[in-house]
């Protein structure tokens, strides 16, 4: 341990805190998971309370250990008032001042979500990140397993600093050799310093080994594109995207570090989840009344919306957004930038379950063993997948997974975000297996349109053939089908402004229906194959607060089920007339907790229902039964083990329903809800 380490370690030890676990090497069988340990990594002090809450402070109760890393000190004006008024007006510029009130508002509000005590006390100390650069350390003393480092460089360089300096969006494109840090008031770093974009992946990097994280939080790498107009004002975006260009930076940081973590055998059981930022603005709240009332309370307490007193002139808080209602503004929702599937769970040619997830950039699959439980997981070759993998049953009895895979670069037009399939055999035996580039739907457009690739869902057909469905830059729908041998090249089958995370139902053996949340109601398109021509049309819905799900019933007709707007309870829509038509008069209300990701719902046969699983406000299981009819509010059951992605929702080799669901641990665990939907059981974690 370096002497460094043990400034920042030993006080903790001192504490109660378990000595840091050392990376896991390459090639070793995962330990049981545990409580898990989570970190955030953020552009600016607010934008976790924005854009991860009410999930964050869940995450926090749940957490062995939890360090969230704010890479600026969000300077702005240097003006602790709102702009265009009399006090801001008033007040003389003062950055390390203003960054220090915003700190002091971060930490009073973690101070709430753990202790229910926006005045809890800190323990500060300048501590080492990488080559010999000071970085603050604040540690929560009633809850030291609660960090947050600040690394502290400047957004705007101040006058005087050297020629080749820049802001942080300039030190990832090497058009800035340096980015220098700032001290904040009352800060214990002794000295500025200079980050290169080598030393800040290389202070991430050394703060990833440290915290050991079995759960990775970050900000959006891949906005979408925005038309800004009358009707989109332009707000804090930037360019022709849909969020701050400092937010998109911190997800490619973010991403970069955690990218060379794994490489060197560590965060093997690691989940990461990028979250959208003011993206969120402009779609329909994912979260429920109580969702948004805990984020607007957080926010509001680093807002120094109380104005309780303080003991010196920095503040409590930034008063630029104490008294912002975030219902009106941008956060009132919680978007993850890549949804998850509900296809990651599927049976094999023997009728026993497998199921796949991304962790540590990888596939881990898990298989059922005869007893019905699940032997640990395995890794599949493979790296550098985001947080997604959708499974068939191959027809040998094996299995063909998608994904997507990511390779970042400094240069913005030499991103690489690739479809990706691989097909794995019954056997088990890896040790051939290859996975194969299907490319990108944007790859004949703009460079830079690659990175809005959507989420891929597969839907297969008679006759081995398999429709691959993909959300493109344009926010329409494009395919490729494979017909057995060989794939067709990807075609653009229309649509616009719907947001990621498709659904998808085969309506007969030429015929695809897949579905997707549009701005003003739901995107629907009626695919035909061979031809991989579609009709596209809305559906007069409420406007979806996130992924629609969409499955068919045994009299033929289909229901669709989706989040309602601003109160994101579940609302279901039937078809009439064994499936020809959607009839929009039979919505019901099948109440819920709201949240983030895809809603996962399957028949079950033998239970003659509908089991219904999705991921709520506080990253949690809610699970309920639903009367096919769509119109009888559900009982909903919630397991509390925060998860990671969504859900899958299977029948395994004896015909039972299972909800499966990956923890923020790492494992792999199961729900067993009654048919009476009076009870849900959870079995143990597999690694």
């Amino acid at each position: 341990m370096t002497s460094d380490q043990h400034r920042w370690i030993a006080p903790l030890r001192a504490l109660g805190k378990r000595a840091v676990a050392l990376p896991r090497q390459a090639g070793q069988r995962w330990q049981s998971p545990g409580r898990p340990r989570s970190m955030a990594v953020m552009a600016h002090q607010d934008d976790d309370l924005y854009f991860l809450n009410p999930l964050l402070a869940s995450q926090l109760r749940h957490s062995e250990a939890h360090l969230t890393v704010c890479l600026t000190t969000g300077e702005a004006d240097g003006r602790n008032a709102p702009g265009g008024t009399a006090a801001h007006a008033a007040l003389p510029v003062d950055f390390e001042g203003f960054a220090a009130a915003r700190f002091n508002g971060l930490r009073a509000a973690y101070g709430d979500m753990v202790l229910g005590d926006r005045g809890a006390k800190w323990h500060r100390a300048a501590i080492t990140v990488g080559s010999g650069i000071e970085a603050d350390l604040s540690t929560l003393v009633d809850a030291p397993q609660i960090r947050i480092v600040s690394l502290n460089l400047w957004c705007s360089p101040p006058p005087g600093s050297p020629a080749d300096a820049g802001p942080l969006p300039r030190l990832w494109t090497g058009e800035a050799a340096r980015t220098p840090t700032m001290i904040p008031t009352d800060s214990p770093v002794s000295a500025t310093f200079d980050y290169s974009r080598e030393s800040l992946v290389e202070a991430l990097l050394h703060l990833l080994r440290d915290a050991d994280p079995t759960l990775l939080w970050t900000m959006d790498p891949d906005p979408d594109r925005q038309l800004h107009n009358k009707a989109n004002p332009q707000h804090a975006d930037t360019g022709d995207y849909s969020d701050h260009i400092f937010h998109t930076i911190t997800g490619l940081f973010a991403h970069e570090a955690a990218r060379r973590w794994f490489a060197e055998g560590g965060g093997r059981a690691a989940s990461v989840e990028a979250f959208r930022g003011y993206y969120v603005r402009r779609w329909p709240s994912n979260l429920s009344p109580k969702g948004r009332a805990l984020k607007q309370r957080y926010k509001d307490v680093y807002g120094w919306a109380d104005r309780r007193p303080a003991d010196g002139p920095v503040g409590h808080g930034d008063l630029k957004v104490g008294g912002d209602a975030i219902g009106a503004g941008n956060a009132s929702g919680t978007t993850l930038r890549y949804p998850g599937s509900r296809a990651w769970a599927v049976q094999g040619g023997d009728g026993r379950l497998s199921a796949f997830a991304v962790r540590g950039g990888r596939v881990v699959h898990w298989r059922a063993t005869r007893s019905g439980g699940f032997a640990p997981g395995r890794g599949v070759p493979g790296t550098r997948l985001l947080p997604h993998v959708a499974a068939l049953a191959a027809p040998d009895g094996g299995w063909r997974l998608f994904a997507v895979r990511q390779g970042l670069t400094a240069e913005p037009d030499r991103h690489v975000r690739d479809v990706w399939t691989i097909v794995l055999p019954a056997s088990g035996d890896y040790a051939e297996v290859r996975w194969e580039s299907l490319g990108n739907p944007n790859g004949r457009s703009d460079p830079a349109k690659r990175r809005n690739i959507g989420m891929p869902q597969a839907v297969a057909l008679p006759g081995g053939r398999i429709l691959l469905l993909a959300r493109n830059a344009g926010k329409g729908l494009s395919a490729r089908l494979h017909d057995g041998t060989s794939w067709t090249p990807w075609q653009d089958l229309g649509g616009w402004d719907t947001q990621d995370g498709l659904t998808a139902v085969a309506l007969d053996d030429h015929t695809v229906e897949v579905l997707a949340a549009g701005r003003t109601g739901t995107a629907r398109w009626r695919v035909t194959v061979p031809e991989l021509t579609a009709e596209y049309t809305l559906l007069e819905t409420e406007p979806p607060a996130g992924p629609p799900a969409v499955l068919r019933l045994p009299d033929g007709d289909r229901l669709l089920l989706f989040r309602r707007r601003n109160s994101a309870s579940v609302l279901s829509y039937r078809t009439r007339g064994a499936g020809r038509e959607w009839d929009l008069l039979t919505a019901a209300d099948l109440g819920g907790h709201g949240g983030p990701g895809p809603l996962t719902a399957r028949y079950v046969a033998d239970s003659g229902a509908v089991l219904l699983a999705v991921r709520d406000d506080a990253s949690s299981s809610s699970v309920a039964w639903l009367d096919p009819g769509g119109s009888t509010p559900c009982r909903w059951l919630r397991e509390p083990t925060p998860i990671a992605g969504g859900h899958a929702v299977q029948v395994d080799h004896s015909g039972r329903p299972v909800v499966l669901a990956v923890s923020t641990a790492g494992g792999l665990f199961a729900l067993r809800p009654n048919r009476s939907g009076s009870s849900l059981t959870s079995t143990k974690e597999v690694p």
